[in-house]
């Protein structure tokens, strides 16, 4: 349950999160991509591209485009959103008793889960945190400053 719904619902919540604050900050154009191996669904609506990885549960990511790019505080805003929309659903799940309690539990904590690991700044190989893309965008800022 976890593995195969949950967890890809909280990286949708999460890359969601990514992309209305791209669109708010004036993104052309935003692309929201769950899972990895080869793509078995590709959907465009209009400004926003969709795909979906084979395997559907394993990571995600969102890309926002801009010309000119987006300033640091919009980066910041844009890497805190994520974050921010796991820990708005874990707030609004963390007390729902529907029957399912283990379930919505789950889901809650899990997106709880999201909101704090992101926000622990690392790098790995090419990938960054969005705690990690926070910081470089607040000392790239103080840079121009």
């Amino acid at each position: 349950m976890l593995l195969f719904v949950i967890a890809p619902i909280g990286l949708v919540i999460h890359e969601t999160g990514h992309i209305i604050a791209g669109f708010l900050c004036g993104a052309r154009y935003s692309v929201l991509s769950v899972g990895a191996g080869n793509s078995i669904l590709r959907i465009k609506f209009q400004k926003l591209h969709i795909i979906v990885g084979r395997i559907y549960f394993l990571g995600g990511y969102s890309i926002n485009v801009k010309d000119p790019d987006f300033s640091c505080l919009q980066k910041v805003w844009i890497s805190l959103a994520g974050p921010f929309a796991n820990s708005i659903v874990f707030l609004c799940f963390m007390n729902i008793k529907l029957g399912y309690e283990n379930e919505v539990l789950l889901f809650s904590f899990f997106n709880l889960y999201m909101a704090v690991i992101n926000m622990i700044p690392f790098k790995i190989g090419k990938r960054k945190s969005d705690g990690y893309l926070v910081l470089e965008n607040l000392r790239a800022k103080r840079v121009e400053s």
